[in-house]
């Protein structure tokens, strides 16, 4: 069997060095002091601030009309945000429609479509068989002042608007339940 070829040594600590250099740069990056702190008046990433949702955040209907955040209160409200390009978001759909269908009016739903082509999101809402209102984040703006980063991201806000819960990744219709049961007093 033919010995394989060996990197020479200078590429070798080239590409060691470089690689330090790179985590280095990232530490220092990340760990900047004049990053704000939780007394700044930036929107906090976690529910830790029990601050009611910004009123300056808009969501857009399939219609293209805009909707105030602030619209929501009144109503303990499960905020989803998906993507018809994210699987994780198709795959728990089917679980917060059922979810929906069991707690009726005591919680409302709303399904935000993030930098999404509006065709394509309704397309999913209709293939997923999803009956909770749904909207569009054209440019991610409500999930950012919702403090989410990924998707999917579920937001709980309480009947005031203030954020109660914040999770990310997807979530089954258990979970779902366990969730409005532990953080809004909502079961099924």
């Amino acid at each position: 069997m033919p010995e394989s070829p060996r990197l020479p040594w200078r590429a070798v600590a080239l590409s060691t060095v470089l690689a330090l250099a790179a985590a280095t740069v990232t530490y220092v990056v990340l760990s900047d002091d004049d990053a704000p702190d939780a007394t700044s008046d930036t929107i906090p990433l976690t529910p830790e601030g029990d601050a009611p949702a910004p009123d300056e955040v808009t969501f857009v209907t399939f219609d293209d009309d805009e909707v105030p955040l602030s619209s929501l209160r009144g109503t303990p409200t499960v905020v989803n945000f998906f993507s018809s390009t994210c699987v994780p978001c198709i795959t728990e759909m089917p679980a917060f429609e059922e979810v929906y269908q069991e707690v009726g009016g005591k919680v409302a739903f709303l399904g935000l479509a993030v930098t999404d082509r509006p065709e394509d999101a309704q397309a999913l809402v209709d293939q997923t068989g999803v009956t909770y209102p749904t909207a569009q984040d054209p440019n991610a703006d409500v999930i950012t002042a919702l403090g989410g980063t990924v998707l999917p991201t579920t937001v709980l806000l309480d009947a005031d608007g203030t954020i109660v819960a914040i999770r990310s990744g997807p979530l089954d219709a258990d979970e779902l339940r366990d969730l409005l049961a532990d953080e809004l007093g909502i079961s099924t």
